[in-house]
């Protein structure tokens, strides 16, 4: 039997160079990022959650989501990915980054349908960054050993390094290539909006 797929929205980050919370962002859709993720996800996994840090426990935009708190002590998405398998190790992990308004249906069915449970992970590759798009990703359970192996042994705590290591599946094309934009600035979020 396969195991449960969750969906993992990783908004645990201090959004330093946005000046606030890209989270609570609202983008075209009309609805803040956390909400329109999770709704995006919903339909394709058997529960979703949102990784966060501490210091979000109180955030108005986060109430009434099942919440992971960020547990690790790695300053990388690492720790949000690592901190959701040590909660529910029995489940393997379509993850998201908070960052990424131009997700879609299509581009969640087609990661779906490329998966192949038995490699460490399922992604697309970056036609911006080159290799592994490790934040928009099927994170399989039995991977936890492996990375935890790597942030311990390797000190590599940049989850595309983790991914060019580890027995990735990639995914060449599929999905128009701004689906993987990460919007990290207050000139880049203005830009989307016109």
């Amino acid at each position: 039997m396969q195991n449960p797929l969750y969906g993992l929205i990783l908004a645990g980050g201090k959004s330093t160079r946005m000046g606030r919370d890209k989270g609570a962002l609202i983008y075209h859709h009309g609805k803040d990022q956390v909400r329109y993720l999770h709704e995006m996800l919903n339909p394709f996994v058997d529960q979703v959650f949102v990784s966060i840090r501490h210091a979000q426990l109180s955030d108005n935009h986060l109430q009434g989501y099942n919440t992971i708190e960020d547990t690790r002590m790695i300053n990388s998405p690492v720790n949000g990915i690592l901190s959701a398998m040590d909660k529910h190790p029995e489940a393997s992990w379509l993850v998201v980054a908070v960052d990424m308004p131009y997700i879609n249906e299509t581009a969640v069915k087609t990661l779906l349908s490329a998966r192949n449970p038995k490699r460490t992970a399922t992604c697309f590759s970056s036609p911006v960054k080159g290799g592994p798009d490790p934040l928009f990703a099927i994170w399989e359970a039995h991977t936890k050993a492996e990375i935890e192996a790597l942030t311990a042994k390797e000190s590599i705590t940049c989850p595309r390094k983790m991914l060019t290591l580890l027995d990735t599946k990639l995914i060449q094309n599929g999905i128009d290539s701004q689906v993987l934009s990460n919007i990290n600035t207050p000139q880049e979020y203005k830009e989307v909006l016109t």
